[in-house]
């Protein structure tokens, strides 16, 4: 039998490089097998360290299989294979490389056994989640594009600083394991971690790129960003309490705003950021169910965003916009996309039969404890803002009445097929997510169909739609506006004044070398006048008479000295 050693993620990498030399219809097939073959690659290779070397002294592990990383693999994987399937349906080598080389970057991060592979890896990533915004064709994808550097540079020099603290304090190797978060070398890494997952203050990357992104750039930076921040945590940081605070700030401050973005692909983005909140939050917890149910939960996340971004994709690739205030007829014009957009925003609700809401119950469970009550109301009232926000705003506002002057007909099949095929697979485990808990390292045995955890979520979904319908008349007068985050702040105030003090840097500094300058000229001026003054004897009367002086005291000293 063939034995390979390979890390699953190299796999989408090397391929990569085929795309750029392969046709259109040839390159969906790249994609797809080459998610096949990591697929394979990861299923049939036992637990353990697989292939490790020795560079410069350290141990470099290239392939490391466990249970936590193989649940993560496996969502990245079937979200690359959708993601190949959706990208038939447009032509441009560019981005399917750029797809390519973020996937695999992130599937080898999962994989890798030590932190220098890990920032490697991750910093690949990075770099193509850029290289992906910067191929798309809508407008202002090349300042997102350049913005995302700016924010993946910075993790980057987080990460090595990091690694090289936490390398030079000789706290056990690089090996892939838990770090303290009081140490230097701890805390830069935690703090580049939270640029990856959207923490607060650095959520705003993400809705960012996917809002500037090409239909099947959204669904893939969806997929392959913030959900390896949350698997890096949850190595490096379990049952960390800081992480409770953040996850739950990260939910707070997503939440009004994946329920008043008028741009559904910005609401979806936020709305991931809120999901993302709840698996650190969890991962804060630290109790065996809550990571279990934190893993769990990213698995159905990506599953559930991938559907929604790849439909609103679609829409996108049709309309030119995801916006509801510019949805009015679409129904009329893409009636089997606006279905996949309603199916998709049910799913990421956590509606009772989509992988969400199996999830979502063992999150509730998790943190069903008298202390963190305040937590599992949090987390029970998240469904709602996302039905709200997702599922029921754009639906009715793309089937109200209205006569669409964009009617182009619906996206490529193939869009279609990959937005299809993940709302299947949110469907399937939904439906039977005994198979998804069998993943969980814990061997997790859980009812999520149990009429006392079914009651409530339906009753809980119900009730948000009957408000949100109530208020629904007031909400329509009102007129869409560009909401503003602290990005705003990043690029108006701190962006002007930074530009102010750099000009002002560059002014004093500038005139101080005016000044050096002239003083310097000053200076040889007088020393080239003092020489020569002394190089023309009687030149001058006061050099003259120096020089007599100095005559006298030299006959003066002799006679003395006889």
């Amino acid at each position: 039998m063939l034995t390979l050693t390979l890390n699953p993620g190299f796999v989408p990498i090397m391929a990569a490089l085929a795309a750029f030399a392969t046709p259109r219809g040839v390159r969906p097939l790249i994609i797809v097998g080459s998610a096949l073959t990591a697929l394979w690659l990861l299923l049939d290779r036992e637990f353990g360290a697989a292939a490790a070397i020795a560079q410069m002294g350290l141990p470099v592990v290239l392939l490391n299989l466990d249970a936590l990383n193989r649940i993560f693999g496996i969502a990245l994987i079937i979200a690359l294979i959708a993601i190949g399937i959706y990208s038939s349906g447009r032509r441009n080598r560019y981005e399917d490389a750029a797809i390519l080389t973020m996937a695999g970057s992130a599937i080898a991060a999962l994989f890798v056994g030590d932190l220098v592979s890990f920032v490697a890896a991750a910093s690949l990533a990075g770099l193509s989640g850029a290289w992906l915004v910067f191929a798309s064709p809508l407008e202002g994808a090349s300042r997102a594009g350049a913005r995302l550097l700016i924010w993946h540079g910075l993790e980057g020099l987080l990460f090595l600083v990091g690694v090289a603290f936490h390398l030079s304090a000789g706290a056990g190797g690089s090996v892939f394991a838990r770090l303290d978060l009081s140490t230097i070398g701890g805390g830069f890494i935690f703090a580049g971690l939270m640029i990856r997952v959207g923490g607060p203050l650095a959520h705003v990357w993400l809705k960012d790129a996917i809002a500037h992104a090409s239909p099947a750039g959204g669904g893939a930076l969806a997929c392959f960003t913030t959900m390896l921040g949350v698997y890096a945590l949850a190595r490096l940081f379990p049952a960390e309490p800081v992480l409770v605070l953040v996850g739950a700030a990260m939910t707070v401050w997503s939440a009004f705003y994946a329920v008043a973005e008028d741009d559904l692909r910005r609401a979806a983005a936020y709305a991931m950021t809120m999901q993302a909140g709840i698996c650190v939050a969890l991962i804060g917890v630290g109790t065996p169910l809550a990571l279990a149910a934190a893993e769990g939960h990213a698995f159905a996340t990506v599953l559930g965003y991938l559907a929604l971004q790849l439909a609103l994709g679609a829409i996108v690739e049709r309309l030119g916009h995801a916006r509801i205030s510019g949805l009015a007829g679409a129904a009329g014009a893409l009636p089997v996309n606006c279905l996949l957009l309603l199916g998709a925003g049910l799913s990421v609700a956590g509606l009772p039969g989509f992988a969400s809401f199996a999830t979502h119950a063992v999150a509730l469970e998790a943190v069903a404890e008298w202390e963190l009550r305040w937590l599992w109301a949090l987390f029970a009232i998240v469904p709602a803002i996302v039905f709200v926000g997702l599922a029921l705003r754009g639906s009715l506002a793309a089937y109200a009445a209205g006569h669409h002057p964009a009617q182009k007909g619906e996206a490529p099949f193939g869009m279609m097929l990959g937005a299809g095929l993940a709302l299947f697979l949110s469907a399937s485990v939904g439906l039977a997510p005994r198979w998804l808990y069998d993943l969980m390292p814990t061997g997790l045995e859980f009812q999520a169909f149990a009429p006392d955890r079914l009651a409530p979520q339906a009753e809980l979904l119900g009730a948000a739609g009957v408000v949100f319908l109530l208020l629904r008349p007031t909400a329509a007068r009102a007129k869409a506006a560009h909401l503003l985050d602290v990005d705003a702040l990043y690029r108006g105030p701190l962006a002007s004044a930074g530009r102010w003090a750099g000009v002002l840097t560059l002014r004093v500094y500038g005139a101080w070398q005016d000044w050096a300058a002239s003083l310097a000229a000053g200076g040889a001026k007088r020393l080239r006048t003092l020489a020569e003054s002394c190089d023309r004897p009687y030149a001058g009367s006061t050099g003259a008479f120096f020089q007599l002086l100095a005559l006298a005291g030299l006959v003066i000293a002799a006679l003395v000295t006889r």
